[in-house]
């Protein structure tokens, strides 16, 4: 028991030799669908520049190719890139970790993060390719434990780095923008309760620090497109999508290209409105998407909801989709999801009965999770944007089931 208490963040070390046995049968050299993407975004870091030429043109934040410019300048290799992944979940289990123990005792601390580490949807996916899950996750992690490490202690260092974890997530999702924005809203509300004032102001603090520190890249996006605050130009294409007022089409997203989108069933559909657009700006463009997925949401608003609860099985399920026949691969990921599903369900339930006993950062822990699952709910909702919240959901669904399994009593001896 004392080794236990001494040296228990050796105990998550099986965790990194996992994750290093999976990525090393996985991680290749190449560069296919979106990883070429913020291959292309890092060398334009070192150009001095960011966005791209044609429609991909703000199509993410600069946070992840950030990370990767250093390394593309000095001439490492796509697996020395994508190895980077490892690092990014193996040390955002370890924050993970150490945000449990803020609320748990060692033995329930380690057995949340690895229920959280093993997870294996994100494994899988995260470990394999030049892409942002991992690094978000970690993100989201390290976000966490600051948090709850400025709940506990408040200093100016735990808040910056709070802060900064924050800037960085927005900019590598910029879904978490308009996250961290209805969080505000959230925690302006608890304010109004005397219980909730101090640790609500503290939060409130640092998404204003960190959306501070997101300003460069705004100004930066302001002098291209001459709209303040302009995140990414992707939007518009997730929401016209999800608009479809076609009855065989089931509102997923589709990248329109010059090449394979003409190859796709729903090109017959919408090619009259996709050319008429064609030769408008990114940003421009992107409004056009936008104006016309109103109208379609207006027009149709019953289709319109079927695509959304068809977005919703997809970012749990990853199904259904149209004119796609389904492999048996989506069980691997619909039977961890819908215990996730499950589980969600019942942490609302049980935060509406024990609304008064709740934890400040707890709370703030399940809004964020919502506010952003709903956000993605109205995007391009693939099963991975799951993955960068999962440290806030599987947190708020553990102390719920731990408040629950003692009868809404805190347990003194886990704090």
């Amino acid at each position: 028991m004392k080794l236990f208490k001494q040296y228990s963040l050796l105990y998550l070390l099986p965790l990194l030799v996992i994750y290093i046995i999976v990525a090393s049968f996985s991680i290749d050299n190449g560069l296919g669908g979106d990883q070429n993407r913020y291959f292309v975004y890092a060398k334009n870091i070192l150009d001095g520049g960011y966005a791209i030429n044609g429609p991909l043109f703000l199509w993410n934040g600069p946070g992840y190719p950030i990370i990767l410019a250093p390394l593309v300048y000095i001439g490492q290799s796509l697996a020395v890139l994508k190895s980077l992944n490892v690092l990014f979940l193996f040390l955002g289990i370890i924050f993970f970790y150490k945000t449990c123990l803020f609320h748990f005792n060692k033995k329930k601390a380690l057995l949340f993060s690895y229920a959280l580490g093993l997870y294996y949807p994100n494994i899988l996916f995260s470990l394999k390719y030049l892409l942002s899950e991992a690094f978000a996750f970690f993100l989201a992690c390290g976000l966490l434990y600051f948090l709850n490490a400025y709940m506990r202690k408040p200093s100016k260092k735990i808040a910056t780095f709070a802060s900064l974890f924050l800037a960085f997530l927005i900019l590598t999702k910029v879904v978490f923008a308009y996250v961290v924005v209805c969080v505000i809203v959230f925690l302006v509300v608890l304010m109004t309760f005397k219980n909730y004032r101090k640790e609500a102001y503290h939060v409130l603090t640092i998404c204003i620090l960190a959306n501070i520190m997101t300003l460069p890249y705004l100004f930066y996006t302001y002098k291209l497109t001459d709209e303040f605050p302009y995140y990414s130009n992707s939007g518009g294409q997730c929401i016209y999508w999800l608009s479809t007022p076609y009855e065989d089409e089931q509102g997923e997203w589709i990248l329109v290209d010059n090449t394979t989108f003409k190859d796709r069933p729903q090109y017959k559909n919408h090619k009259p409105f996709l050319n008429s657009i064609d030769e408008l700006a990114p940003v421009e463009k992107d409004v056009s998407l936008k104006e016309k997925a109103i109208e379609n949401i207006k027009s149709n608003p019953k289709k319109f909801l079927k695509n959304y609860i068809s977005n919703v099985s997809r970012l749990f399920l990853d199904i259904p989709n149209s004119y796609t026949y389904q492999g048996f691969s989506f069980i691997l990921v619909a039977i961890p999801n819908s215990f996730i599903f499950v589980f969600i369900v019942i942490s609302l339930l049980l935060t509406l009965h024990f609304i008064k006993k709740i934890p400040t950062m707890i709370l703030v822990s399940g809004c964020f999770a919502m506010v952003y699952l709903f956000g993605s709910s109205l995007l391009c909702a693939f099963a991975r944007m799951l993955f960068p919240v999962l440290p806030f959901l599987f947190l708020w669904i553990f102390y719920m089931i731990n408040l629950w399994k003692n009868n809404g009593s805190i347990d003194t001896s886990e704090q």
